[in-house]
């Protein structure tokens, strides 16, 4: 069987984004012949299946498929209803809530990666043609090493403007003042990607005169971002909204304790395996940090917790199962 993988994104995110790489994993493990596309005149019509990534760019192949007589399938996070996001489903314009409503009404079927999004727009759409399955982790790569845990903290955390917000980035800069005026040997490495808020970032560490505890490390590859989730004491993510979570699940099966906030998926991945925050401020954030700095036997118990939960919920071979089991569905009338 042949399927065209169409997502309208740069090409080398193909290789680099893990939520990609894996579900071209999985149809190439499935034994299909995969084309890889990121432009819609590439899409091959002869395929059996159109698998697509994201809603947002779904309309054209969706409706072309439905000409066609092809089966289609969409998948992501949805942002049905975000109200911490700069954007979600209901405050697109007119024109766009139709087109996205269109694509999910008529794909064959659509896999939501977030179990909040999916039981919210089953209920409010009454649709038949959607699934849960979530993003998941190689537990076989991400993996807890048997070195002891070093003496630092480590984040995930682009620096374009609006995501730093979404990750707090600002609140997390100011606990760490906080907490530096109990310990003066506080780190915290913060991997990501720099951005058009980097500037700002940076400025603000310097305002509080704390470059030595505050590290920017840029952009990591992936082996660097699996040796700090190994060996960190705590993985810090903050956030005013996740749509999954992803960091957070690689963090918890290399058995870093987790702090995170609950919003959006978070709960739903993280569990009673780490610890949630209420809210986004400051004083909050460095409690937190300082209650489990303190407590080694309840960051050991985070650490254990955490690496079960995902071994057990999130492998790899969860969406690879859900996955098979949809296609065949799809096909098992032909």
């Amino acid at each position: 069987m042949k399927v065209t993988f169409y997502c309208n994104i740069y090409k080398s995110a193909f290789s680099i984004v893990e939520f990609y790489k894996q579900d071209i994993e999985i149809l190439q493990e499935l034994g299909y012949q995969v084309l890889i596309t990121n432009k819609y005149r590439d899409i091959d019509w002869s395929s059996d299946l159109i698998f697509i990534w994201w809603w947002t760019y779904a309309f054209y192949p969706v409706l072309n498929a439905k000409l066609l007589g092809k089966k289609t399938i969409i998948t992501g996070t949805f942002n049905y209803r975000a109200p911490q996001m700069p954007m979600d489903y209901f405050r697109r314009p007119f024109w766009q809530r139709c087109l996205i409503k269109f694509a999910m009404k008529n794909s064959s079927c659509n896999i939501l990666v977030s179990k909040n999004e999916y039981q919210q727009i089953y209920h409010d759409w009454k649709l038949k043609n959607i699934a849960y399955s979530p993003h998941v982790v190689e537990i076989d790569k991400y993996k807890p090493n048997c070195s002891q845990r070093e003496k630092y903290l480590f984040s995930i955390i682009w620096t374009g403007k609006l995501n730093l917000i979404r990750k707090c980035l600002p609140e997390i800069i100011e606990s760490v003042k906080i907490l530096v005026k109990k310990n003066s040997g506080f780190k915290i490495f913060i991997a990501g990607s720099y951005g058009d808020g980097f500037n700002d970032v940076k400025n603000l560490v310097d305002k509080f005169k704390l470059s030595e505890n505050i590290i920017l490390l840029g952009e990591i590859s992936e082996k660097e971002k699996i040796k700090y989730l190994q060996n960190c004491m705590i993985y810090l993510q903050p956030s005013r909204y996740e749509g999954f979570g992803l960091a957070i699940a690689e963090a918890m099966s290399c058995g870093a304790p987790i702090i995170a906030s609950d919003s959006g998926e978070v709960k739903n991945l993280v569990g009673d395996a780490g610890f949630l925050l209420s809210g986004y401020q400051p004083e909050e954030i460095a409690a937190a940090i300082e209650l489990l700095i303190n407590d080694s036997d309840l960051r050991k118990a985070y650490s254990q917790k955490a690496r079960k939960r995902i071994a057990n919920k999130f492998h790899f071979d969860i969406r690879k199962n859900d996955i098979k089991k949809i296609i065949a569905k799809l096909f098992k009338s032909l």
